[in-house]
């Protein structure tokens, strides 16, 4: 009995010198939190352009045709673009509490990434084209075009500025050690980034009527990547 009561005092007393230990070593501790930013301009190396048409036929097979023969032309201009999914419905309304239903409507839409400005023209030309073909049975819609930075510029862009803080974060704990007399070092680093906003804004073009279209150019405008972090520190 004797024997197990002093292993159970030993214990206590390695647990209790463990924990003064540990209580000494965390006041010890100083604890810093900063905040880092950094921000670079770039310029924008892609056109944004968005185009949606919209047809109407006496039967669905008419609908389907005219989108078709406007993706095939699309296709053909080897631009870079994204989208082309289409939708046939049929064209109906209420009149008087019924329902009434005439022909078929059918609508195709395509985001365009383009490198150069007068390719816009290029497009414009070919819808307009089917515009004069087909009349009053296709509308277009044209999205604002303007300059915007490419994805992959982005992310280089973002992770030169991240490794910015980096190197910012580790020169902040070096001058920090020499002051407080200590070895401090990067516990953590949480970014916030803001990545600039585009908001599209649509106008018809139905009403161009000229056989060539020269669009306006937009102005290329320097656009700003800021990435903002959270650095903590620890300092022993």
């Amino acid at each position: 009995m004797k024997k197990i009561a002093f292993v159970v005092l030993i214990l206590f007393f390695i647990f209790t010198s463990t924990t003064i230990y540990a209580e000494e070593k965390e006041y010890e501790l100083t604890r810093i939190s900063i905040t880092l930013e950094e921000a670079k301009e770039l310029i924008p190396d892609t056109l944004s352009m968005s185009i949606s048409v919209n047809v109407f036929g006496q039967k669905e097979a008419d609908a389907i045709n005219m989108l078709g023969s406007i993706d095939k032309a699309i296709r053909a201009l080897n631009v870079k673009y994204s989208g082309g999914v289409y939708s046939v419905y049929k064209h109906c309304w209420w009149e008087k509490e019924k329902k009434k239903c005439s022909g078929y409507k059918g609508d195709i839409s395509y985001v365009f990434e383009l490198r150069e400005s007068k390719e816009q023209n290029k497009i414009l030309d070919t819808v307009d084209e089917f515009k004069e073909k087909y009349g009053e049975k296709m509308n277009y819609t044209v999205s604002k075009p303007q300059w915007q930075i490419s994805g992959k510029n982005i992310k280089t862009a973002e992770m030169e500025l991240k490794l910015n803080i980096i190197d910012s974060a580790k020169e902040f704990a070096k001058k920090v050690s020499e002051k407080l007399g200590k070895n401090c070092s990067v516990s953590s680093i949480d970014y916030d980034i803001k990545r600039p906003f585009w908001e599209p804004v649509f106008y018809r073009s139905a009403v161009m009527e000229k056989a060539m279209i020269e669009a306006p150019e937009p102005k290329k405008e320097e656009k700003t990547i800021n990435v903002k972090a959270s650095a903590r520190f620890i300092c022993k």
